[in-house]
């Protein structure tokens, strides 16, 4: 049985993932079940970025920590088609709404209206919306920048590697994690569940403003069926 440390501190990364588990999905189920509009989800989206956010900083604390050789400026893994969960597309496009000047939306704009196999976010090498980017791009890291040459990112096919693995694996477990129960909780409460392209949501969001509200009323606004860019 693990124990927690000092003022009830968990004593491990799986006793502190596990606890913070818990307590985001109480919140979750609770926040989407009462959600009405775009405002509701942006704070249920920023709940949760500030719940991965403090966990990853407890996880540096307690599991071994290699430096990364993610640099500002890389963007690797950022040319990919990037799929995300619709709470994160609804915040990206309202930071795009409130904090772009109006030639960067334009290029935004352009970029979502023709698709892209890299993220629309992505402007000179840098994240755009870096401070409230979706869970799925905070589980990237990597070790070896030649790696990510290769498009192997992180240790994703290792698995849980135990109270000894790396802050930044075990970071990326407790997303994997999350993304999940987040998708369970959707399909309890009727929303369309499953991931969604980013830059499809955020036009579909931009040019449709009673979008959010159609989701919480249970249609599939966002789907990405039949898109040409995904397989099958």
């Amino acid at each position: 049985m693990e124990h927690d440390g000092p003022a009830g501190a968990p004593a491990s990364p799986l006793a502190l993932m596990r606890q913070q588990m818990a307590a985001a999905d109480d919140r979750l189920r609770a926040g989407l079940a009462a959600a009405r509009d775009e405002a509701d989800i942006i704070a249920i989206a920023r709940d949760l970025l500030a719940l991965c956010e403090a966990v990853a900083a407890d996880l540096a604390g307690l599991a071994p920590v290699k430096p990364l050789a993610c640099r500002a400026g890389c963007d690797l893994c950022c040319r990919n088609l990037i799929q995300v969960r619709p709470l994160f597309a609804v915040l990206a496009a309202a930071e795009a709404r409130a904090t772009f000047p109006p030639a960067q939306f334009a290029v935004l704009l352009d970029r979502v209206a023709g698709g892209t196999d890299f993220c629309p976010f992505l402007f000179d090498g840098r994240c755009s919306i870096y401070h409230v980017r979706p869970m799925v791009c905070r589980g990237y890291y990597s070790l070896d920048f030649e790696r990510c040459r290769e498009g192997d990112y992180c240790e994703k096919g290792l698995g849980y590697q135990g109270d000894g693995g790396h802050a930044a694996h075990q970071s990326m477990v407790f997303l994997f994690a999350l993304e999940k129960r987040i998708e369970a909780i959707e399909a309890d409460l009727g929303l369309a569940p499953g991931l969604v392209l980013l830059d499809r949501a955020v036009r579909t969001l931009l040019a449709e403003p009673d979008a959010t509200a159609r989701w919480l009323a249970g249609e599939a606004v966002f789907t990405a069926t039949g898109d040409p860019r995904l397989p099958g």
